[in-house]
């Protein structure tokens, strides 16, 4: 069986992986007692949703500074002064740097992970319970954690940077590097849930269609990229697009480290917009902020849903 033969073996088994299931017609009381039993909790998310949401687009529309407080409606001059504000932008521009290098370091490092969790072994078993004590330890203490780890005192990653000649400085406090040193601080956070999401998914791919790719000839390498990978694409599409969407929002491991410095530095969309109400209290122009967010994360979604989803989507 020649290589051609095996991708023509992996595209049938990834139909029938993919193949929908044709269910029987039920009676129209099952189906109107089934949306009744749904509609509760569609009315309840749909309330959460869209009160937060109107809320925030009425505060923008007025020129209120402590939420609660007197307003007077100003239609979208908050709009006209937020766009002309250039800390907004660099926290915008900030936030798309954050996203893509959270991404790929989380993506490179869940997929490694994932790979060596596949292989059997003495430590396989164990490894796959404690690689999930990252995800599991609280945003705070791992905050607390990696500042004392990089402290230049007393931390160990910093002593053991400095036992090979590099000198760490404070990175957290730095203007060039604080960003980065959180990226890398929320990606060991959050890269295990992405591991055991991926090694999951390698579970599914079947033995058969590797080992019949392997006595073609094809290498480790090219068996993944030509059998593995295509077969992963559905799983990569959701963790990517739940991903950025998490990584997009998060506030507690910028503010817990840098609290967005030094010199805005660090400074997100998420911390912007937490600053500007509660701590500059201007609520209209932060209302504003998280409108627009919301719109950018619209937009990008619908983007990645149209130009990176699968073909089978």
């Amino acid at each position: 069986m020649t290589l051609s033969t095996t991708n023509r073996a992996v595209r049938t088994v990834g139909d029938r992986l993919r193949r929908p299931v044709v269910r029987s017609g039920m009676p129209a009381s099952t189906k109107l007692l089934g949306y009744a039993l749904v509609a509760p909790i569609v009315i309840i998310m749909a309330v959460v949703i869209a009160f937060p949401l109107v809320s925030a687009v009425t505060t923008s529309l007025q020129n209120q500074h402590v939420i609660g407080s007197p307003a007077d409606f100003v239609g979208v001059d908050t709009y006209a002064k937020l766009l002309q504000d250039d800390a907004f932008w660099a926290a915008l521009g900030r936030s798309g740097i954050w996203l893509l290098l959270n991404m790929i370091v989380q993506t490179l490092l869940a997929f490694a992970t994932a790979l060596l969790l596949q292989r059997n072994g003495w430590w396989s078993t164990s490894a796959r319970t404690w690689i999930m004590l990252p995800w599991a330890v609280p945003t705070v203490a791992v905050a607390v954690i990696w500042q004392w780890m990089l402290n230049s005192n007393y931390g160990v990653v910093y002593k053991i940077f400095a036992g090979v000649g590099i000198d760490l400085g404070a990175p957290f406090a730095n203007g060039a590097f604080s960003l980065i040193t959180v990226i890398l601080v929320n990606s060991w956070h959050w890269f295990p849930l992405s591991a055991v999401v991926i090694y999951g998914a390698l579970a599914t791919v079947p033995n058969e269609v590797i080992e019949a790719a392997t006595m073609d000839g094809a290498n480790a390498w090219r068996s993944f990229w030509a059998i593995t990978f295509p077969l992963l694409q559905r799983v990569l599409f959701a963790l990517g697009l739940v991903g950025s969407l998490w990584s997009f929002n998060v506030l507690d491991s910028i503010y817990l480290t840098t609290k967005g410095g030094p010199a805005g530095a660090s400074t997100t969309m998420p911390v912007y917009i937490y600053d500007t109400a509660f701590s500059a209290f201007r609520s209209s122009e932060a209302a504003a902020a998280s409108v627009v967010t919301v719109i950018v994360l619209a937009i990008a979604g619908m983007l990645f849903f149209r130009f990176g989803r699968p073909k089978e989507y």
